[in-house]
């Protein structure tokens, strides 16, 4: 019940849902002064959130600041942690284990066990489910599935299945790195998820080396973005289905790290 609690209640602090919040108490206080107020406010903080515009901007901040905490060159470690969150389960009609956007996560990770940056593979994901007779396995498994047949030895592999969220993988992950005695790790997860998932790792591994390795970027950067044209602005400014998904993305992890700083974790 706490974890599905978990999933809930955030919802009503993000866009979509904080959005349909005031559509709601719109509707209900409709007879009263402030009834279209709240439905207004609905109205334009999703167009708002739905826009590139303010999307770009939310992801940016996240981006750019994984970019400056990934190292140039990438040192070597101990293992390469992948966070898990980029695969889908081999079921029917699928023919095999696949990825979806985060999948660079492990692709990544991959190429950097081929590059000699560490000797072994850490890969995390537990099995989450809110159906009944779910066929599905953790992602951990998955993610072993798809290495090996990307040429990583099986016996170069070690999972981790006992997270749910990036608060329960920690402890899992913490306790595995010094059952072996390593004592670096270079982390590799999304750009927009490395800042919060690093402060947790940072925070609860202590005395072991963390080295970020950010992937699955969504923008370029903003140099590179290109120079802006009347049609390119009018776009940025019409909401879309896409945007709202980085917006929910980003805000995610803006409230993340709120919390964590509110805690004192950072």
């Amino acid at each position: 019940m706490g974890f599905l609690l978990s999933k809930l209640l955030p919802l009503g602090l993000y866009p979509l849902g904080l959005a349909l919040l005031l559509q709601i108490a719109g509707l209900v206080a409709r007879q009263r002064r402030f009834g279209p107020a709240l439905s207004g406010a609905g109205i334009a903080l999703l167009w708002l959130a739905a826009t590139p515009l303010v999307s770009r901007q939310l992801v940016w901040g996240l981006e750019e600041r994984a970019a400056r905490l990934t190292p140039t060159p990438i040192p070597r470690a101990d293992a390469v942690l992948v966070l898990g969150g980029g695969l889908r389960p081999a079921l029917p009609p699928r023919q095999g284990v696949e990825v979806n956007e985060a999948g660079d996560r492990l692709l990544r990770a991959v190429a950097l066990m081929r590059q000699g940056k560490a000797p072994w593979l850490l890969v995390t994901g537990g099995r989450v489910t809110f159906m009944a007779n779910d066929p599905a396995v953790g992602e951990a498994r998955l993610a072993k599935t798809l290495a090996t047949s990307l040429g990583v030895p099986a016996d170069r592999i070690v999972t981790s299945e006992e997270g749910r969220n990036t608060a329960e993988e920690t402890r899992a992950l913490v306790r595995i790195v010094r059952q072996r005695g390593w004592s670096s790790l270079l982390l590799v997860t999304s750009a927009t998820h490395l800042p919060r998932s690093l402060a947790t790792l940072r925070r609860a591994a202590g005395d072991i080396r963390i080295l970020p390795v950010a992937c699955d970027f969504q923008l370029p950067a903003r140099d590179s973005f290109g120079t802006p044209t009347p049609a390119g602005i009018l776009l940025s400014l019409l909401p879309s289905a896409e945007s709202l998904v980085l917006t929910n993305t980003a805000m995610r992890e803006y409230l993340g790290l709120l919390a964590y700083r509110l805690r004192g974790w950072l």
